[in-house]
């Protein structure tokens, strides 16, 4: 069967247009102490054991399920230029690589645009020219997200970008991130043949498998354990973090509230590096 000319230049046009779904989430973060995680695993636990003691605690409508327990590894290193241009314009570039057979690697490239509100984060009508929009061939298999990053004290927004792949990737040059993200031509100064360097080069431990319920809505969470590479008995970072994602319909505000008090309520753990030192936001319920 033939297609007319006109019809096939529609169907042409209609793939080139085609946007990515932009993803909206709230992630309610927490630094813990780094000497709890001297054993990964018993840190773990303790995380645990603090979710079980609120699920407890009948002022909050809030669910733990235990999962398998599961916990995984990653090399992951970030990349910059020589005179930090990335990061003078609020860009992240990061990969991801771990093993997930005996022989097989996958990665995940990552391009995040720290971005002072919603507003800024990308411009509605010019949507394909983000900074972190993906290049053509990874439009289908992209996550790209909308996301406010809730801290102990403040809020900060960010727009960024994931795709997953098989095998080893190395930023070598800026080609390298412009073959996934072609948005970031946009960025002035920018040349392809820009050379890359690794600023951060870290070794993480990642336990995803923490299934949560806050006001019968899912809410994903995980801890991440951070290493340098020169020395992997001592933490330089851990983060635990609360995730949701907006639903078609809009966000649940009595959700969110909820999750908000029982992220207080994590805040007034011993396991928080900053207690004492942070006064934290307070999130009320409606009835308060």
């Amino acid at each position: 069967m033939r297609i007319p000319l006109f019809l096939a230049f529609f169907l042409i046009f209609s793939i080139v247009q085609a946007e990515v779904p932009l993803k909206h989430s709230k992630e309610f973060q927490i630094v813990l102490k780094n000497e709890d995680f001297l054993s990964p695993k018993q840190g773990f636990d303790r995380v645990i054991r603090l979710l079980q003691s609120i699920e407890d605690d009948p002022k909050f409508d809030f669910k733990y399920k235990a999962g398998s327990g599961k916990v995984w590894q990653q090399n992951v290193k970030t990349y910059d230029t020589n005179d930090r241009l990335l990061r003078s314009n609020d860009i992240r570039a990061k990969v991801e690589q771990r093993k997930i057979a005996a022989n097989q690697i996958q990665t995940k490239v990552k391009l995040k645009y720290k971005c002072m509100g919603v507003d800024s984060c990308y411009d509605p009508k010019h949507y394909t020219s983000a900074f972190t929009y993906s290049a053509l061939e990874y439009e289908s298999v992209v996550k790209m997200k909308l996301e406010a990053d809730i801290h102990q004290n403040c809020t900060k927004y960010a727009l960024s970008s994931a795709i997953k792949v098989d095998g080893t990737v190395d930023f070598a040059t800026m080609a390298d991130v412009i073959h996934y993200f072609k948005g970031i031509t946009h960025i002035k100064g920018v040349e392809k043949n820009e050379p890359l360097i690794a600023r951060g080069d870290f070794f993480e431990w990642v336990f995803d498998d923490i299934k949560l319920k806050v006001n019968g809505k899912r809410v994903k969470s995980a801890v991440v354990v951070r290493y340098a590479k020169t020395d992997l008995k001592n933490p330089l970072r851990v983060e635990f973090s609360l995730k949701i994602n907006r639903p078609e319909k809009g966000w649940h505000y009595e959700t969110l509230i909820e999750l908000g008090q029982v992220y207080y309520e994590l805040l007034q753990s011993d396991m928080n590096a900053f207690k004492g030192r942070i006064k934290p936001c307070r999130f009320y319920r409606p009835t308060d």
